[in-house]
């Protein structure tokens, strides 16, 4: 049985080539499927939204398989990293285990923000493991706190980070994040509503324009679809009114 080639539409293209340049900083070459030394730069946390159905989910787990196949591991809220320190890492996240199994059930192993943000980051001693995880100190030795959980902390250290329905993030998860993942991704929907207390702003939406890539076209339902064709067209604001009749005709005569 020989699988069908995904074909990307221009903006799910164009959001592809934008994330892989991000992830060649990060040492990562989604061309060639070859782990790389990373440049050293600054972090960084790039978005992709769009309304539903606009192939978020699709692009995600498709750059999840890709990342897989040039090597990075992928890690879950059970993950134990003792015998694969050296290994580039990729976290998958939603707000909710209900978000999290909408993507387990499309073949991406996630997990939810809580188990791996907040497991062990918030311990007690977490200052002398951040001290640790950042080359500032010596590996703690902490009550309590056992080796493989250390060395759970390490692996998520320094890595890259895929969150779903982001939309659902507090300003206080999204700097957690931030502190976590140097190489953060975000998919949300801009159509959906804020998080309480974030006076009606996403964390996506204050990021800068040139790293929130949009998703405009619906891809859901859309075979031979005029409806469709004809509402992507009124979303262009240079669309003039004459145009539209033009659309609408040739429409007609295809039905």
């Amino acid at each position: 049985m020989t699988s069908t080639a995904l074909t990307y539409s221009e903006d799910q293209a164009a959001a592809h080539d934008k994330v892989a340049e991000m992830l060649r900083s990060a040492g990562i070459d989604l061309d060639d499927s070859l782990l790389m030394p990373p440049a050293g730069g600054p972090d960084q946390v790039m978005a992709v939204t769009g309304k539903a159905g606009s192939g978020k989910t699709l692009l995600l787990a498709e750059l999840y398989r890709a990342l897989e196949a040039a090597g990075v591991d992928i890690v879950s809220g059970d993950y134990e990293s003792r015998k694969k320190r050296e290994k580039r890492t990729l976290a998958i996240l939603a707000p909710t285990n209900k978000a999290a199994s909408v993507l387990r059930l499309r073949g991406v192993p996630a997990t939810t923000i809580h188990r791996i943000l907040y497991t062990p980051v918030y311990h007690p001693e977490y200052e002398r493991i951040a001290e640790w995880l950042t080359g500032n100190g010596e590996k703690p030795d902490i009550e309590g706190l056992s080796e493989v959980a250390l060395d759970r902390a390490a692996a998520f250290f320094a890595n890259i980070g895929f969150v779903d329905e982001s939309s659902m993030l507090d300003d206080k998860q999204f700097e957690d994040l931030k502190e976590i993942f140097p190489t953060l991704l975000l998919f949300g929907d801009p159509a959906q509503l804020a998080p309480v207390g974030q006076s009606g702003t996403m964390v996506f939406e204050k990021l800068p324009e040139k790293r929130v890539l949009n998703l405009n076209r619906i891809h859901r339902q859309e075979a031979d679809n005029p409806i469709l064709d004809i509402a992507h067209a009124l979303a262009d604001p240079q669309l003039e009114f004459h145009d539209f009749e033009r659309m609408i005709e040739d429409a007609a005569r295809k039905d």
